[in-house]
């Protein structure tokens, strides 16, 4: 099996890259060290509700949606984020097109009519999206303090 050292290098020496998720950004729909991905070296110009998988200077891998296109860069936004990033194609190293949930159920992100709802929807909400994402941590925190205790 080999090896490689960056996922930009796997996508540039064989086409895909599949692994877990480090972080919360794209929750709901994607769930940090939970769901497995699949991304493919980037061949075209990213659409409109397509996940696009970059690399910031820093060297860090980052995973959001693209909500805004350009002929020169796009506006990508985290589905649990509310701060526009504005990235450019050279930045780009692949495309999200499908993911395992909890490693066992495939989603295919190009043809599941449900992912593909959720993704318009989601975009659509840009401008109430912070109520949503401050109703879901008020949630979990829930979860995690109060019901604990209960369960104790």
């Amino acid at each position: 099996m080999q090896e490689f050292t960056s996922i930009r290098e796997c996508l540039d020496k064989t086409g895909k890259y599949t692994g877990l998720t480090m972080g919360t950004s794209m929750r709901p729909i994607i769930h940090q060290q939970r769901d497995n991905i699949i991304v493919v070296k980037n061949t075209e110009r990213l659409k409109k509700y397509d996940v696009a998988v970059y690399q910031l200077k820093s060297g860090k891998y980052v995973m959001h949606r693209v909500v805004e296109v350009y002929d020169d860069h796009y506006i990508i936004i985290g589905d649990n984020l509310k701060e526009r990033e504005y990235v450019t194609d050279d930045m780009v190293c692949g495309r999200l097109i499908g993911y395992y949930r909890k490693g066992k159920k495939y989603i295919d992100c190009d043809n599941n009519k449900l992912y593909k709802l959720y993704s318009r929807v989601w975009v659509a909400l840009l401008p109430i999206r912070p109520l949503f994402i401050f109703m879901n941590r008020c949630i979990i925190w829930f979860e995690n303090h109060i019901l604990k205790r209960i369960k104790k």
